[in-house]
């Protein structure tokens, strides 16, 4: 289910978006970023698979040329189309020209919008002045009568509303026969070969360079790398890509149990459709401690050797110690996991990055590591480990 926030306060949207995916994915500290871009992540939620693109395209001051673009953008996340759009507006900052505003940037995206929209509110109607009221009223109520999916109150306490949201898109894609919202104006950007999709997981025991590699790439401000034992995409337009990334828990020296290791390996793949382009191992430019070591003989053992040739490893360098030389058992553990590094600092430029991950690819023949792939790899250790057994025995 593919959700689309629209609204003109970026904390609120945040909130919104946040609560949706029952996790902490939109970050104020990503504001400067997200107020020029759309910025899309995925969940799974009440055993569904939720896709929140949170757009600024209400906010004021913006011109023609930018509105186009970010619609754009939108519809470029979205695609094939967005099944909802979600207006997240405020009472006390809503007047009858945020309303019109509302309406121009909709019928940007199509002609049946407004069969595919619900109104969200994110405060409490006041009246405290009856003329003020009565503009924001006629401003707000007037696009509730329009819009198909009519009107939720958000509610951060009683989260019965994220339920109600997910039935009323379904109800309304049922009266609208399973269709999405069909965005004719950007129909061939949306199927056209720019869209290149490029599917990241990025893994390693440390996370806080985990977090610089996912922010650097995603062009990013840096945010708090909050402790996570959950996978969670992001999703952004860069550079003519898609790109969607994944970042995964440290899986060694961990307090998830075995189930929950493998629960996270599995989602982060079926996060990554068709299939994962480039698992990202990223070190420090250091000896290689046993932790890291650790770490990626987990990732290796758990998806198999089958992975190497999908492991890109990035050596975080600091400012003071810039050498492309690597000492000798770091040198043979990049080997044992295909030989592929590149050298990364806070002057890395992401285009030269892609560029890199763009030649792995194509050196793979467009091959990615699949959710059949792991199965697949699942089934051959247990087939193994019963054939040990046997032998034994």
């Amino acid at each position: 289910m593919r959700i689309a926030l629209l609204g003109k306060n970026g904390s609120e949207n945040n909130r919104v978006g946040n609560t949706i995916l029952g996790t902490t994915a939109f970050h104020s500290e990503d504001a400067s970023y997200s107020q020029q871009h759309s910025v899309r992540i995925s969940g799974e939620v009440e055993e569904r698979h939720i896709t929140v693109i949170n757009t600024h395209l209400l906010q004021p001051n913006l011109t023609h040329q930018q509105i186009i673009q970010r619609v754009r953008e939108c519809v470029f996340l979205s695609a094939p189309g967005p099944h909802v759009i979600v207006l997240v507006l405020q009472y006390n900052d809503f007047d009858e020209n945020d309303r019109d505003r509302v309406k121009y940037v909709l019928n940007l995206f199509s002609k049946q919008v407004m069969k595919h929209t619900i109104v969200m509110t994110t405060d409490e109607e006041t009246h405290t002045s009856k003329l003020t009221s009565v503009i924001w009223n006629n401003a707000i109520h007037d696009l509730i009568k329009e819009c198909g999916g009519g009107h939720l109150q958000f509610d951060t306490a009683n989260t019965g509303w994220r339920s109600e949201l997910f039935r009323r898109t379904e109800e309304i894609l049922k009266k609208e026969h399973g269709k999405f919202l069909i965005c004719n104006m950007f129909e061939d950007e949306v199927t056209g070969p720019q869209s290149v999709k490029l599917n990241l997981v990025v893994c390693g025991s440390n996370r806080e360079l985990k977090a610089f590699i996912s922010n650097l790439i995603l062009n990013q401000s840096e945010r708090r790398s909050e402790l996570s034992s959950e996978c969670v995409r992001r999703d952004v337009e860069l550079h003519g890509h898609l790109i969607s990334l994944v970042e995964l828990p440290a899986l060694f020296n961990t307090q998830l149990s075995e189930e929950e290791v493998m629960r996270q390996t599995h989602r982060c793949v079926s996060l990554c459709h068709p299939g994962v382009h480039v698992f990202i191992i990223i070190i420090p430019d250091a000896p290689i401690n046993n932790e890291d070591k650790a770490e990626m003989e987990e990732i290796q053992r758990i998806f198999s050797s089958r992975i190497n040739k999908h492991i890109m490893i990035l050596i975080k360098q600091n400012s003071e110690h810039q050498t492309e030389k690597l000492n000798e058992e770091t040198q043979s553990v990049i080997q044992s996991f295909g030989g592929r590094h590149h050298f990364i600092d806070l002057n890395t430029e992401v285009s030269v990055l892609i560029e890199k991950l763009e030649k792995m690819i194509a050196e793979n023949s467009g091959d990615c590591f699949s959710t059949e792939t792991l199965m697949e790899t699942q089934m051959e250790t247990l087939e193994t480990g019963n054939y040990q057994k046997i032998c034994m025995d």
